[in-house]
């Protein structure tokens, strides 16, 4: 049986998108191929690598692929999920008529509202407090997803 494909998306930097492949790769390995990509190639910042860190993964502070250059390259995907946050100032109307103009016809569309990490404000460690919570929504968002598919999660 051939694995399905999974692309998580996001606005910016990839950090988001890049955990959900992390955690979908530790939580269910060789069972489901999955790839992340942003909108806006730059380095990854310290904080989501640091909280990723933390729960034993390591993530390259280099942005994913560029959704436009996978699809230019013609991956193709099961399922394209997209994590950008409703009700923060991402401009995501357009970034999810961005994605279902590339893949709806290809793949299964799925949006998650996950606040982007470059959102949070006050100290250092409130920072970090509220960068765990996206971390921990963030897996149990792979998780969930996975149990939809008939993936069994690994605990991690």
């Amino acid at each position: 049986m051939e694995r399905k494909k999974v692309l998580f998306v996001c606005t910016y930097h990839g950090a988001r998108s890049r955990i959900a492949e992390e955690f979908t790769k530790q939580i269910a390995p060789g069972r489901i191929e999955a790839y992340s990509s942003c909108f806006d190639p730059w380095k990854i910042g310290p904080l989501p690598i640091d909280v990723m860190r933390e729960a034993g993964i390591s993530v390259p502070a280099e942005s994913p692929k560029t959704i436009f250059k996978l699809y230019n390259e013609g991956e193709i995907f099961d399922y394209v999920i997209c994590l950008c946050h409703m009700v923060s100032k991402e401009q995501c109307p357009l970034f999810k008529f961005s994605i279902d103009r590339l893949y709806a016809k290809m793949a299964k569309t799925i949006s998650w509202s996950i606040p982007d990490f470059r959102s949070l404000s006050g100290t250092e460690e409130e920072k970090k407090v509220n960068a765990r919570k996206i971390r921990d929504k963030i897996k149990s968002a792979v998780i969930s997803f996975l149990a939809q598919i008939g993936i069994d999660a690994k605990t991690v």
